[in-house]
Parts: C-alpha cells; structure tokens; sequence
C-alpha cells in the first residue's frame, strides 16, 4: 500500500509549523541585534558624556584662572597706564591661558598688557555681542585686534566706575582641548557656545555627511556667565560599534537559535503533532495486533478473535490503545492506521492454521466505515486469506457518529453480500444504539462489559444486560458479551442464551505467535474445563 502521508499532511498546519520554528529561529537573533544596537548607542553616550564632562572641568577651570588674574587688576583700574603696565605684563606671566589683561574704560580700551595706553573701541573686540553693563560677562569672538582671524575668549570683570577688566584667552586653547578630549575619529562635531556668540567648533573632515544624533548636551552657568557644551555622534563610529558587538554576540545568538529550534522542533514532534507520530509510527512499523480468543458457547471452544491494534514506542513504551485511536480520529489518521491493521492481519494469518468459519473481528472507526475505499481494503484483506480463511467480522462502534450513514449502509450492505458479517460493538453504551439497528444490518451485538459488571453473584437480576438480550433475540442477533472476568458472569450469560463470551476469565490479548501455542494447545478445549491460568 502506499504511505499515505502525502494526501494526509495538512498544508496549513505545516506552514504553520514551519512559520512558528522560523520566528523562534529569528527571535534571538533580532533580539541580540536589538541588544547590540541598544548597546552601541549607550556606548556612545557615556563616550560622549565622559568628554563632555572632561571639556566642561577644563573650560570652567580655565575661565576661572582668567577671572583670577581680572581680578588682580581690578582695585588699580584707575592707576595711569605707564604705572599699570608691569602689573598687567606680570600677571600675564603668571596666568595659564590668558593671552592679555585690557582695561576697558566705558566702550573703549585704554590700557593693554601688551600695547600700553590705548584709545581702540571696544567694538573692535566684540562687534554686535551684547555685554551687561558694569557687571561680569564672557563672550566668543572671531578674531581680536591683536591676533586677527584666530578666535578668543573674552572674559570680563566689572570693576569700580565705568572700567571693566577684560581678559583675553587664546580660543587654540579651547579648540585643543576639544580635539584631545573628543577627537575626530570618535565624534562627528563639537560645539562650545558662551551666551550668544558664535560657536567656537572644528570644522571635522565630512562633518555633515557623517554626524549623527546630539550625544551629550551640557551647560554651564558661572558667576561671569553661562557656556554650553554640544557633542555629536560619528555614524562611521557608531557603526564600527555596532558591527563589533554583532560580530562578537552574533555567534551566540545563532547557537540558541539553533538550539532552540532544535528543542521546539522536538516539542512539535513529541506533543503538538500528534498526526506526525502516528504516521510515522505506522512507517517504522511500531504497530502490532494481538489478538483475544472469543469462546463459542455452543461450539465448547474458541470459535475466533478480536483483533487488537497495539503501539509500542521507541523510548515511551505502550500507548493506551483508546488515546492513540482517539487521536488517529480527530487528526483524520484513521484510515491509514485501519489499512495498515488489515495489512498486519494478512501477515499474521499467513502463519496460522485457522478453520473456515473462525472469525476475526475488526474495528471499524466511522470516517473508515463510511467512505467509499472501505469496501475495496477488505476485500483487499479478503483476498489474501483466501476462500477457506477465516470470517471476517466487521466491527462498528457507537462512540463516535457515523456522518455518511447512506455510504455506511451501501458498504455494509455490499460486504454482507459477499460473505462478512457485521457487529455492532459496545451496544448500549452511545447515543446512536437504536439508530444504528433500524439504519444498518448486523449479524452481531457486542455487549459492553459495563453492562455484564452489573451481573449479581448472588444471583439478582441484571434488568438492563436483560432488556439487551431479549432485543437481541427478537432481532435475530446473536450476542457477544466482552469483559467477562468471574464464572458468575459467564454462567449468567450462558444461561440466558448468549453465544460468544470474550474476557479476561477465558483468556486475554496475545499476539500472533503466543495465540498460535495457546490455540494449539487449549483452543479447542471447552470452558470451564480449561483452568483460567492457562489463557494468561
């Protein structure tokens, strides 16, 4: 028989599957890409923000050291110039960073640590950079009188009347400053602004093609003024980061990808496709029949069997016969797994010797019994055994509703023709009992060992084990009672007609090969004769 996997699988629940095996493959991966890039641009922050905690130290200190020497000068702004001039060249000397000390009287300059008395606008220096009158103050200049074209940072002091100290620091201080604290190949721009001057910054080698985000802002407010500091992001920087992390996690990443596919792969295999293991089991031949002896009341010994499908599973062991049927039903696998029984009787009776008339039950799930191929696989079956070979005895149950009764009907009708019988198993114990005896014939009523438990061994009656009986009687049925375990139960059916008596007390399951010794030697004696260990 072809492995009917192929027109079985479900599309839909495979590319689901296969969708859930490659989110869980891609999860780890776009979560240490998330990670990396969350971790790239932290990088660059505490970069950029150690930098600009550096400059803003050394900018605020080298203010300082230019108010310092201001205010040096402050109490002598009105000494005549000649007399102030050592002073100021001295203090000069002694000043980190300050270029020069100028004593500005009202809007011009007239004295200079460098040029002595002088009468040069105070425009000269800051332009249209608005100071505060008579109060200290910084600005950012582009150039001074002195040194044209290089920028400056003035600071100014107030001082008593209409004078004000003016100190003078060379702006290639701060620049230089900027470029070792934030170097060009690490950020992309940095800007330092006192109130609103210009931006003292660096024009970097394809700053606007590269800079990025604003990394670090800072401001600082002094008791001459405020500056603020801005840093910006390098892409190519921030990139190399990037890739640096993705190459060093992204190794990691793929190995718990790749295990975690592994696991959820196996989960699918083990739990969610319940469909795959079945099939699978009926490919690697895990499925065995055993086989339950059935006494003939009237024949006095075993007068066939019922047939059993078995599932041992590599590493699991036996699988309860009514999970791994109710599974095969809802995930549409019955079929398959009813053919591939057919095909495991055929072989087993190969090797027995069985009289005609011998019957062998098989059960029939409703999705097989009411399809068209049904028909066609026991006569497949019946082929094989040939015209001397045993009964075949069509088993169909109530647990289940049969929803193509019309082609049911037809293909037990057709089967009855040709020589099966038909039995309707656990009677009584569905919702389809008396449907079933005016829609389909039968030869066979199979008593459910519920009702044959209710049998007293003090001798009351079971009224509804009974009622069953005289139906099956007036319908011209015979009877065959399952689960007998006690002789109580066996006299009590033996008495009230009953032809075929199938339990534990007379024998239980065995397969092919203990059946065959057990039918050799005790299948032909008649019951209770034979001790009830023997059939164990």
């Amino acid at each position: 028989m072809p492995d009917p996997s192929p027109n079985l699988r479900s599309p839909l629940s495979r590319r689901a599957r296969i969708l859930v095996l490659v989110l869980v493959a891609l999860a780890p991966l776009l979560l240490c890409g998330a990670l990396c890039y969350y971790e790239s641009e932290r990088i660059a922050r505490r970069e950029a923000t150690i930098a600009s905690d550096f400059i803003v130290n050394q900018v605020s200190a080298i203010v300082d050291e230019a108010r310092s020497a201001a205010q040096t000068i402050v109490p002598r702004v009105d000494d005549p110039c000649e007399q102030l001039m050592p002073q100021l060249a001295l203090t000069v000397a002694a000043a980190p960073y300050v270029r020069t000390i100028n004593v500005v009287d009202g809007n011009h300059v007239s004295c200079s640590s460098v040029h002595g008395k002088q009468t040069v606008q105070l425009g000269a220096y800051l332009n249209d950079i608005r100071r505060e009158p008579g109060g200290s103050w910084m600005a950012l200049v582009d150039t001074t009188p002195m040194v044209p074209g290089r920028q400056a940072l003035l600071i100014g002091e107030a001082a008593p009347g209409s004078h004000t100290v003016m100190a003078v620091v060379d702006g290639r201080y701060l620049l230089d400053l900027m470029r070792a604290a934030a170097p060009p190949g690490m950020f992309g721009q940095v800007e330092l602004r006192f109130a609103q001057s210009p931006p003292l910054y660096e024009m970097r080698p394809d700053t606007l093609a590269v800079s990025g985000r604003l990394r670090a802002g800072v401001q600082k407010v002094m008791a001459s003024g405020a500056f603020e500091l801005r840093i910006y992001g390098l892409r190519a920087r921030e990139r190399a980061t990037l890739i640096g992390l993705l190459v060093r996690y992204i190794p990691w990443a793929a190995a718990l990808s790749a295990l975690l596919v592994w696991l959820v792969r196996r989960l699918q295999q083990s739990r969610s496709s319940r469909r795959e293991q079945l099939l699978r089991g009926i490919r690697a031949n895990e499925f065995h029949v055993e086989y339950q002896p059935v006494y003939g009341v009237n024949a006095g010994h075993c007068d066939g069997v019922e047939a059993l499908l078995r599932w041992v599973r590599p590493g699991v062991g036996m699988v309860r016969a009514d999970e791994f049927v109710a599974a095969a039903e809802e995930e549409h696998v019955v079929i398959p797994l009813t053919q591939h029984l057919l095909k495991l009787i055929a072989r087993d009776l190969a090797t027995m010797d069985m009289l005609r008339g011998f019957h062998i039950g098989i059960n029939f799930a409703p999705e097989h019994l009411s399809s068209a191929q049904m028909t066609d696989d026991v006569r497949a079956l019946l082929a094989v055994i040939g015209g001397n070979g045993p009964q075949i005895v069509v088993e169909i149950t109530e647990r289940t509703l049969i929803r193509n009764t019309d082609q049911a009907q037809k293909n037990l009708e057709t089967l009855r023709a040709e020589g099966v019988l038909v039995a309707i198993d656990d009677f009584g114990t569905g919702y389809c009992s008396l449907t079933y005896l005016e829609r389909f014939p039968f030869d066979l009523l199979k008593i459910d060992r519920g009702f044959v438990l209710t049998i007293d061994p003090h001798g009351s009656r079971a009224v509804v084990l009974d009622s069953i009986i005289e139906l099956a009687r007036s319908l011209g049925a015979q009877l065959v009672a399952e689960g007998v375990e006690t002789l109580a139960q066996f006299d009590y059916l033996r008495a009230r007609g009953v032809a075929f008596i199938q339990g534990y007390l007379y024998a239980r399951p065995m397969t092919a090969e203990a059946f065959r010794q057990w039918h050799r030697t005790q299948g032909s004696q008649a019951f209770p004769a034979v001790p009830v260990t023997s059939a164990q």
